[in-house]
């Protein structure tokens, strides 16, 4: 009596994720794509796991910050190679460290085969490899490489793993990519060796919040433009941003008292 209740469930069920209402349980060979990023600050991130991710990250002229660059959900990585973008007119790279998610495996044998640093171009090359021996590949998520940026003048600028087209043929030259063991590339959809799953970029902000506003200690980047009737309407949109709202209707007043006033006079 129970086998023929059995089937009909089972066919219910059959029937139930064909048309989409309900979805096969993922089992071990359904795993998420891998992915790649920029997490603006590493606090949190170890080299197998990942706190919270940052997409922005303030500081002042001077002063150096760590950023990671992570991975998520990779299989048997062994090799990999990251062209890290950044505005260089804003920062440079100081420091690196890519003995992290890769070294965390017993047998690892990590080589650094980074550009030098500092570097001050706009483009630095992020590249290692495990050379140990028997092969020690990693799999799972963490912090691929740490590298510290140095702030040397104000502005926003993106931190970037980005796929470039260098000859104008509309397809990308340049750009990450992963090798597992036997140089197999990780994430090729379109069979050009580079990484094409998803990539999130982040950004620093140099003597300015994330939000655009400056930074308490800070000297503004250019000085507020006024409107020719006296006023500052930058320093209106500010006092609006900032809470100042009954101080703002104060200045709206006499800054068209003031108008009205030119006005009159000219009609005289």
């Amino acid at each position: 009596m129970r086998q023929p209740a059995t089937a009909a469930l089972l066919l219910t069920a059959w029937a139930l994720v064909a048309a989409g209402v309900l979805q096969p349980t993922a089992g071990a060979a359904q795993t998420a794509a891998p992915s790649l990023g920029v997490d603006a600050d590493p606090t949190g991130n170890t080299a197998t796991s990942l706190g919270t991710l940052e997409s922005c990250v303030a500081i002042k002229t001077g002063d150096t910050q760590e950023i990671d660059i992570y991975v998520k959900g990779v299989e048997g990585l062994l090799a990999w190679e990251a062209p890290l973008e950044y505005d260089p007119a804003v920062l440079e790279i100081v420091e690196r460290d890519v003995k992290l998610f890769q070294a965390a495996n017993e047998g690892s044998a990590v080589q650094d085969v980074s550009e030098e640093l500092p570097d001050k171009d706009g483009r630095y090359l992020l590249a290692a490899f495990d050379s140990a021996d028997p092969d020690s590949p990693d799999s799972g998520s963490g912090a691929l490489a740490r590298v510290t940026v140095k702030a040397i003048g104000p502005g926003v600028s993106e931190v970037a793993l980005p796929l470039t087209d260098l000859n104008g043929d509309e397809a990308p030259d340049k750009g990450p990519f992963m090798r597992s063991v036997g140089g197999e590339p990780i994430a090729d959809t379109n069979g050009d060796t580079l990484f094409d799953g998803q990539i999130t970029g982040a950004q620093v902000a140099v003597d300015e919040s994330c939000s655009g506003m400056p930074l308490p200690g800070t000297t503004p980047t250019a000085q507020p433009a006024g409107d020719g009737d006296g006023v500052s309407t930058t320093l209106i949109a500010g006092l609006a941003a900032g809470g100042g709202a009954l101080l703002l209707l104060g200045l709206a007043g006499l800054w068209l008292r003031s108008r009205r006033s030119r006005r009159e006079e000219k009609s005289l």
